[in-house]
């Protein structure tokens, strides 16, 4: 039995029923519940199974039905659609739908699931970004007070000694000055004692002076100064990492000093330059020796000391831009000859004065002088690179503002560049002239 035929017969069944409220698809539905041993139709991969009702006992309601109420053609092909329509497999349609929602529902948790992750990766990623920051920034810090090259403690320490030496000598001197006046005013008594009395009367006693104490010789500047001398070979072992972090420019022309922003986004100022001379290698560094530093000051004072070396000279200075407005350097510098170089380093303290009292500066030089790259093999020409670092320092005491903080920076940038460029005039002379007496 075909479909067709199986879905007219029981549109023919449905007919014969007089209660319209009953519709062809319920009944169906109830005889599957009442009997599931009936007639099973496939209809679009379903199964649905029908419960077949005696003919035999329901004969006579058909042909009463019938009678009573005959049907015309148009009613016969309404309800022949009507029928088909609520024949469809609608547990078909129900399954298919419960397989939709629930195909929605998982796939929504797993879009909300993936955004889940999506958004706890990003703010992994932000996390570590802020990480990777901090450690660089670590990093930076570290290695920018490692090219200092200096020791905060040991300079601190060494500036302390130096100033309770310096209080020892005032302490002494005032001892010295105040037993003098204690002697000359007893001096005084003594003398008004006899313009009284006249010649033949006793002379009042006179006490005993303790002997006066020597002032010390050393230097209250000597601790400071082999602290110094003692980072200088660790100050020469940077000099190639510390050009190689500073990216260096040539001037345009001969022995003009190249200076930078000065702001370097560190804890120190910067003060960089590059300068070619077109005479040879050997002659300048046989001029390296003779040139001696600050050479141009008034008030410059050599220091000669134990551990002070042929190539080591210390030197120190006062610089006054204003009334009021100066300061004392002590430098130390060094001069190590290489095969193809001659590096120069120097450690410098700055200790203001007048306005200036109570800041001070650490500075830390490289000079390197080598044959110039830019002539090639068989080309004269000598470079000098210089990379000057200054760390500004203010004891907690000293009420000062940036303003004026900042014109005691520039004043001593100021000195150092005026030192440089004595130096590199000066060197220039000497060549000229040596160049003029070979022709």
């Amino acid at each position: 039995m075909t479909d067709s035929v199986f879905f007219d017969e029981v549109v023919g069944f449905l007919h014969g029923f007089d209660d319209a409220a009953l519709p062809g698809a319920e009944l169906v539905h109830l005889l599957d519940k009442e009997d599931t041993s009936g007639v099973s139709l496939r209809k679009d991969g379903s199964e649905i199974a029908l419960q077949l009702v005696d003919i035999s006992a329901t004969a006579d309601l058909f042909t009463n039905a019938a009678q009573e109420h005959p049907l015309s053609d148009s009613e016969c092909t309404s309800c022949d659609s009507s029928s088909s329509k609520a024949a469809s497999p609608v547990t078909t349609v129900v399954e298919v739908e419960n397989v939709r929602s629930k195909d929605a529902i998982r796939r929504r948790s797993y879009r909300q699931k993936q955004k889940a992750q999506k958004d706890a990766l990003y703010l992994q990623v932000d996390s570590l970004s802020r990480q990777l920051n901090s450690l660089l920034k670590t990093k930076e810090a570290a290695k920018a007070k490692q090219g200092l090259g200096m020791n905060s403690s040991a300079v601190w320490r060494a500036l302390a000694n130096r100033h309770l030496e310096a209080r020892r000598l005032a302490e002494e001197q005032r001892s010295r000055l105040c037993d003098a006046v204690a002697k000359r005013s007893k001096l005084i008594q003594d003398l008004g004692a006899l313009v009284r009395k006249r010649i033949g009367e006793e002379h009042s006693e006179t006490a005993v002076q303790p002997p006066a104490k020597k002032l010390r010789a050393q230097s209250p500047d000597a601790a400071l100064y082999e602290t110094y001398l003692q980072e200088l070979d660790g100050v020469y072992a940077r000099v190639d990492d510390v050009f190689n972090e500073s990216a260096m420019q040539e001037s345009p022309s001969s022995f003009e000093f190249y200076a930078p922003s000065r702001a370097n986004g560190a804890s120190y100022n910067e003060l960089k330059g590059m300068s070619t001379t077109p005479f040879a290698f050997d002659k300048v560094r046989k001029l390296c020796g003779q040139i001696q530093c600050m050479e141009n000051r008034s008030d410059r004072q050599d220091y000669r000391g134990p551990g002070v070396s042929d190539g080591t000279s210390i030197v120190k200075i006062r610089v006054e831009d204003a009334p009021n407005r100066s300061f004392v350097q002590h430098a130390v510098m060094r001069k190590y000859y290489e095969a193809e170089r001659v590096v120069i380093v120097w450690r410098k303290f700055t200790e203001g004065e007048g306005l200036y009292a109570g800041m001070h500066s650490d500075e830390t030089g490289w000079n390197v002088v080598r044959p110039s790259q830019s002539c090639g093999d068989n080309g004269v020409g000598t470079d000098m690179e210089s990379i000057i670092r200054y760390v500004p320092m203010t004891f907690s005491s000293a009420g000062t503002s940036e303003a004026t903080l900042k014109q005691f920076t520039d004043m001593i940038i100021r000195a150092g560049e005026e030192d440089c460029q004595t130096c590199l005039r000066k060197m220039e002379a000497w060549l000229l002239d040596d160049a003029l007496g070979v022709l």
